[in-house]
């Protein structure tokens, strides 16, 4: 016997019998007043890329979604990681999750679990749906009556419009309008610590490719690769680090600070955005002990070409154990390509970008 049941066959009928059931006597545009989730928080399960294929966006397009439809519900949303120790389906049961997005075509439900799941609607061209447990029918009744409602609006589109468009090959012509799905959210924020946004843009390029749902080994989260304890010293909740706007919130806010903390008056524009970008990645910290590193080697530590051109000496022992260097040895090869990377995608944006 097959170990699995296809989503499909498994889920699938029960759901699209329901709809057509609460679809009858009801006009597209219709609003239903129906809140499940009032004043409760709507926790989404994030999956591994390889679930969802190819499209890099479609966390962010979902979460969008779902971000419009809390805000119907009167509730918070929240975006839950998937450990690499436990199936997404293990988590839906375990885990306090609302909803899980998959692939219906590709993904299957264990045959022991057959019967605990529902599906709510299909959102987009790529096969893509809500799963819920059984015992959330009333929460996807709500996503039902509530989409039915919002697939036609201009603000649907509109997302629909953002996230698909920014699958496709990019070209220079392309840039002129768009260098993300989040390009409303950079404007915002980089205003708000008097940076060029491409430049906010082309450091979260360098983070995340732009993808909000990932996150490293070393505990960094979303756009622009947050840790915890830094999105708790901003005052953002870690809770909501997936969460696009909260994660750039935390990250320029962190910019803001190294502003603060590097700026010398000797020391010219172009150089201290420099040293802030190797600060962000290194660690501030790192950055203080190369400058001072590099002034004990009779370098400028207010030119990022002298301080980055010694960090070979810094990964000898007879050097990192000397009193300029408290946090240890630093070969600054990442850092270096770091920089860089995020200041060449800057001139490119700058190029073809208003």
């Amino acid at each position: 016997m097959n170990k699995h049941i296809a989503l499909k066959s498994g889920i699938l009928v029960f759901t699209l019998v329901f709809l057509m059931m609460s679809s009858q006597g009801r006009l597209p545009h219709e609003k239903i007043n129906y809140f499940p989730l009032s004043g409760d928080t709507l926790s989404c399960l994030i999956l591994p890329n390889n679930v969802l294929g190819k499209n890099r966006y479609s966390i962010g397009y979902h979460y969008q979604i779902l971000k419009e439809f809390a805000k119907a519900q009167q509730c918070a949303l929240r975006l839950i990681p998937l450990a690499d120790s436990v199936s997404p389906w293990e988590a839906m049961l375990a885990q306090n999750v609302h909803v899980m997005i998959t692939n219906t075509e590709y993904d299957s439900v264990p045959e022991i679990l057959k019967g605990r799941f529902i599906a709510g609607p299909s959102l987009n061209n790529f096969e893509h749906t809500w799963v819920l447990l059984q015992e959330d029918f009333d929460v996807m009744k709500a996503m039902y009556t509530w989409f039915n409602s919002f697939k036609h609006t201009e603000q649907y589109a509109g997302i629909a419009s953002k996230f698909n468009r920014s699958q496709r090959p990019r070209s220079p012509s392309h840039f002129a309008r768009e260098l993300s799905p989040y390009d409303d959210l950079i404007k915002k924020y980089s205003k708000e610590i008097g940076w060029d946004w491409r430049l906010l843009a082309a450091l979260i390029h360098q983070e995340s490719n732009f993808r909000m749902h990932v996150s490293s080994s070393k505990g960094a989260i979303g756009l622009m690769q947050v840790k915890e304890v830094v999105a708790q010293r901003y005052g953002v909740d870690p809770i909501f680090l997936y969460d696009p706007e909260q994660n750039i919130k935390a990250g320029s806010m962190m910019l803001k600070d190294l502003h603060r903390t590097l700026r010398d008056s000797t020391m010219g524009e172009d150089e201290l955005i420099k040293f802030i970008l190797a600060a962000y990645n290194a660690g501030p910290g790192r950055i203080e002990d190369c400058r001072n590193f590099a002034l004990s080697q009779g370098k400028d530590p207010n030119n990022w070409e002298e301080v980055s051109g010694i960090f070979p000496l810094m990964s000898k022992k007879e050097h990192y154990q000397g009193e300029h260097i408290k946090i240890g040895p630093f070969r600054g090869n990442e850092t270096i390509a770091y920089v860089s990377g995020v200041l060449e995608r800057y001139q490119l944006y700058r190029t073809f970008t208003d």
